[in-house]
């Protein structure tokens, strides 16, 4: 019988390794959310950067033990769950952390502030606008950056007097949009009343276009 070398035995406990770590970050990746395979929040781009670079060296390195991988990995999983569920509990925590949409263009004009802050070139704002079949600036009535860097794009043609923004968020009210609609709470409090529900029974309750208030009720709506 053909003995196996030691170069290739290294060879196979190598792969073994990476199949195990590959499998484990699969794992937990899918359990931090669908939305992970696309844009992320910068708070969850960095546990994926570290769940990257503790994956690598158990991966190659016989002198480190497998484990000393898997167990980081698995514990940096459990403080996401912990802070996704701190962020979500409040709109204001979740502001802090994941900032707030930045409203650039408005009525076809740059807002040079938020411009500025966000450090874009006017290349960069072409190229977004083009990405979404827009050729002019002044087509443009709202263009926000989204809390992902994401441009989002409102044009004059779509005929919409005003930015549709949610003010309650699964129970939750948002004083940055209710700001951005020159709202205060007491303004929403006589919607809430006029249509007699709770903030806490809403799922989502949005200010449209027609500065009409639509919502869903939690339950609402079954599998």
């Amino acid at each position: 019988m053909q003995k196996i070398n030691s170069g290739d035995q290294k060879m196979f406990i190598v792969l073994f390794r990476a199949l195990i770590l590959y499998a484990i970050v699969f794992i937990v990746i899918r359990l931090m959310g669908k939305k992970e395979l696309s844009k992320v929040q910068p708070f969850e781009l960095a546990i994926i950067v570290v769940i990257a670079d503790l994956s690598s060296a158990p991966m190659s390195s016989r002198g480190i033990s497998i484990f000393d991988g898997i167990v980081p990995i698995i514990a940096l999983l459990i403080m996401y769950i912990i802070f996704s569920l701190i962020t979500h509990s409040s709109n204001k925590i979740e502001d802090v952390v994941c900032g707030t949409m930045s409203v650039i263009i408005r009525d076809g004009k740059i807002v040079e502030e938020e411009f500025k802050k966000h450090q874009y070139t006017l290349a960069d704002i072409m190229t977004l606008l083009r990405d979404r079949d827009v050729f002019k600036i002044q087509d443009v009535k709202y263009g926000i950056v989204e809390t992902n860097g994401n441009l989002s794009v409102i044009k004059f043609s779509d005929g919409m007097d005003r930015m549709p923004l949610n003010v309650i968020e699964d129970g939750s009210i948002s004083n940055v949009h209710l700001n951005f609609l020159g709202m205060s709470e007491d303004d929403l409090n006589r919607l809430l009343k006029d249509n007699n529900v709770e903030v806490n029974d809403i799922l989502i309750g949005t200010i449209d276009e027609n500065n009409d208030f639509i919502f869903q009720l939690k339950g609402e709506v079954k599998k």
